[in-house]
């Protein structure tokens, strides 16, 4: 772990609540306020860094080739921007607190590109994917 990683997480935290909740001037444009929380959820997943996550899978834990990992957002970005763009501002932290980052494999990557029908964690059921939650050592799905 990263000494500043929650203060990065919070930052991060931080600046999309104020995305979410100022007063956009008719020259911001929607497609940079999205980019904006994109990249913001990035910075949030890869605190501790892009291949320290808590969570990886058995591929990811096994793999020793550095080239064949990614990193995942358990909770697609993609979805989680449209959810934080339509909730109220008081459900932002509840919707944050889905931004995990997940280590797999570039073939576990393919595999849960095909589940992209599914969010979170179902989608690495769905894949057939075991992941393992680093700090307790248990197995998360």
């Amino acid at each position: 772990m990263k000494p500043n990683a929650d203060a990065r997480r919070n930052s991060a935290v931080t600046l999309i609540k104020i995305l979410l909740v100022c007063e956009k001037p008719p020259t911001v444009l929607p497609e940079h306020v999205r980019e904006l929380i994109g990249t913001l959820l990035w910075k949030i997943t890869e605190a501790d860094g892009k291949y320290n996550t808590r969570y990886k899978t058995r591929g990811a834990i096994e793999c020793t080739d550095k080239s064949q990992l990614q990193h995942e957002h358990v909770y697609q970005r993609r979805k989680m921007i449209d959810l934080l763009l339509n909730a109220n501002p008081e459900a932002a932290d509840d919707i944050l607190s889905e931004a995990v980052g997940c280590t797999v494999t570039v073939l576990e990557h393919n595999l849960l590109s095909k589940c992209d029908s599914e969010y979170g964690w179902d989608r690495y059921r769905r894949a057939n994917l075991e992941v393992f939650d680093t700090v307790t050592k248990e197995r998360k799905v």
